[in-house]
């Protein structure tokens, strides 16, 4: 049985709209590594008071605090909204006519940025706003207007994807500046950053070879790290270098510095969970998001 979390909230807004988006549900659980081995214990469902609606992109901002996507106010768009894991309250971030998504801290700043989809229905621009929403964004990389995701790999650059045909782009850009540069073309939605400041990605090389890379900004290189799983173009990246990803009900790992190939962790399908999406992790806590 999942514990359920009790959320506090003091909006509801019921309005009936476009139901494209997908129905996805956010899981936490504590996530315990001794030696070579991970155990996972505590499930909760974060997502219940939206359970038939959409819920995806959570990132940790604090230990116990996750930003997140969700149309839990306007089923007609997303707005941005945050899990105080600690209190066990939920907050509306922003209110706005446009569709946020992609929630994303940024470094060095009471601050966070996130894809915006504009009142056009095709732009999507990238927006800083304060972490309580209040206020006016800043829109970043003015001349930009098809950011499907991006992370800050420091507190100056941006790694962005760019939704392009026939293929998905990566592209380095100066926030400052606004230059860019186009890295390569077949990428992930996935943008993970390190410790020390790499970028990983998966490069599709082609439709049956996905390989999860590095890239360094400093040197203009990248390195190849480990196959992706079949079909799987979402991954997370512990503090100490390991890869978490799921595919279906199971959720793998592989330690670039140990292993030789992905190994298999756990069998979520006890807790209801078929269909891994997205995960984050940070100081044995681990989120989930399942498709249902």
């Amino acid at each position: 049985m999942l514990t359920r979390l009790i959320i506090l909230y003091y909006l509801l807004i019921c309005i009936n709209g476009n139901a494209q988006l997908p129905v996805t549900n956010i899981y936490q659980f504590s996530m315990v590594k001794t030696g070579d081995k991970m155990s996972i214990s505590k499930p909760q469902m974060l997502t219940e008071f939206n359970s038939t609606g959409y819920n995806n992109q959570p990132c940790f901002f604090k230990d116990d605090v996750v930003y997140f996507t969700t149309n839990y106010y306007d089923k007609g768009q997303t707005e941005i909204a945050k899990f105080d894991l600690f209190d066990k309250i939920l907050t509306r971030i922003t209110y706005t006519p446009e569709s946020e998504y992609s929630p994303t801290a940024v470094p060095e700043k009471e601050s966070f940025s996130c894809v915006r989809v504009e009142a056009d229905g095709t732009t999507q621009s990238l927006s800083v706003y304060p972490l309580d929403g209040i206020g006016y964004p800043k829109r970043y990389m003015n001349n930009t207007r098809n950011i499907g995701y991006h992370a800050w790999i420091d507190a100056k650059t941006l790694g962005l994807f760019l939704v392009k045909e026939p293929s998905q782009q990566l592209a380095i850009a100066d926030a400052i500046s606004e230059r860019r540069k186009i890295i390569l073309d077949r990428i992930g939605r996935t943008l993970k950053v390190s410790n020390d400041n790499q970028l990983y990605f998966i490069h599709k090389i082609s439709d049956l070879e996905w390989v999860i890379k590095t890239y360094d900004k400093e040197t203009s290189q990248s390195k190849s790290i480990v196959n992706s799983i079949p079909g799987v173009e979402d991954f997370e990246l512990l503090a100490d270098g390991i890869i978490l990803a799921g595919s279906g009900s199971k959720l793998y790992k592989f330690d670039p510095k140990k292993d030789k190939a992905w190994q298999p962790i756990i069998d979520m399908e006890p807790y209801g969970i078929n269909n891994i999406k997205r995960l984050t992790a940070r100081k044995g806590r681990l989120i989930i998001v399942s498709e249902e």
